[in-house]
């Protein structure tokens, strides 16, 4: 079975520089220190969001490297390397407000043409079900999409962005996700909508709690980037 792109013992990272463009570096350190500064609860506004926006360079490096084919051997080819020079206006950046805006800078800093859609979505407490309040998509779709959330719980965001793209005539093949933390079951939730490979995230925790949150979790994204 193909398990979802998460950084292991010998996964190689990557950063930006100022070009736009990455370097690969031997990172699960530096991931995992901004990890354990994301779940400290008693971390201020500043050091949540400084660590977060940090996180989101590695984070979208690594899935442009991988997307290229450099994979984790450390070394780019000529034609990955042009890829990443590439402005990637064959791309739909979906962010799911509010969180995934938190990570949205990372993204276009590295695909600076790429239309970025907007779609909102909110949570039923009770259910813990997804609606969608706003949705803000171009008419002509692009090649590819790339869904981005910190977050993946239960996936019934995901999932409804997802479909949406795909009734707009996206191929599944071709709907990415990108995030932070995510749990095994919205995982599983969502490799039944796009291929399992195509889910890349940092980390994969435990499993949900009796409220449908991620356990351990780093508590709510939005509030805590946003310092609401």
């Amino acid at each position: 079975m193909v398990r979802p792109t998460v950084t292991s013992s010998t996964a190689r990272t990557t950063e930006t520089i100022s070009a736009g463009l990455c370097l690969d570096v031997n990172d699960r350190e530096s991931e995992q220190e901004l990890l354990s500064v994301l779940r400290d609860r008693s971390a201020p506004t500043a050091a949540f969001r400084g660590a977060s926006d940090r996180l989101a360079r590695l984070i979208s490096c690594r899935f442009l490297s991988r997307f290229n084919g450099s994979g984790s051997s450390g070394k780019e080819s000529t034609s990955s390397t042009a890829r990443l020079r590439h402005e990637y206006s064959d791309f739909l950046i979906v962010p799911i407000m509010r969180a995934g805006l938190a990570l949205v800078p990372a993204f276009t800093e590295l695909m600076p043409a790429a239309p970025v859609g907007m779609v909102g979505m909110q949570r039923d407490e009770d259910t813990a079900e997804a609606r969608l309040y706003y949705e803000k998509l171009p008419e002509v779709p692009t090649e590819r999409a790339l869904i981005i959330d910190p977050m993946l719980a239960t996936g019934g965001s995901a999932c409804v962005v997802a479909n949406l793209l795909t009734k707009l005539g996206y191929e599944s093949s071709n709907i990415h996700f990108v995030g932070v933390l995510a749990a095994p079951e919205g995982i599983d939730r969502l490799s039944r909508v796009i291929p399992r490979s195509n889910i890349d995230v940092a980390a994969v925790d435990q499993g949900l709690d009796e409220n449908y949150f991620i356990v351990p979790g780093l508590g709510d994204y939005g509030d805590r980037y946003y310092g609401t």
